[in-house]
């Protein structure tokens, strides 16, 4: 009897491994995202011109009111949306890949925005 499994299943086995991958490294970064933030104010609030700006207001910078929060909510929700999808209603392979593609490119937004204010 032959026991070696055909090529759907280890497709198939080979797919839900790097799903379940691609998820791990989606809560690392949803795990990240809060230290990331956390990290890139303290960095800014250092500088001179943030403190002047945030003691004094003078030396703003000109980064649009909403940019942060709206950068920040869109890496929360597309990495709740990389981690808690279900596999067997993503519309293509490969979405969960790119869910997280934006979630980093959110977050990396998001931080860099915060040092906008150096």
């Amino acid at each position: 009897m032959d026991t070696t499994p055909d090529t759907a299943d280890r497709c198939r086995s080979d797919f839900e491994r790097v799903d379940r991958n691609i998820r791990s490294a989606s809560w690392f970064g949803l795990v990240m995202l809060v230290p990331v933030c956390f990290g890139s104010l303290l960095v800014t609030l250092s500088s001179t011109r943030a403190s002047g700006c945030v003691t004094y207001g003078v030396r703003c910078s000109d980064v649009p009111g909403g940019s942060i929060p709206g950068c920040f909510l869109a890496a929360l929700l597309l990495g709740i949306a990389a981690v808690a999808w279900p596999g067997k209603l993503l519309p293509f392979p490969s979405a969960r890949g790119w869910l997280l593609g934006l979630h980093i490119t959110a977050q990396l937004m998001t931080a860099l925005l915060i040092l906008g204010y150096v």
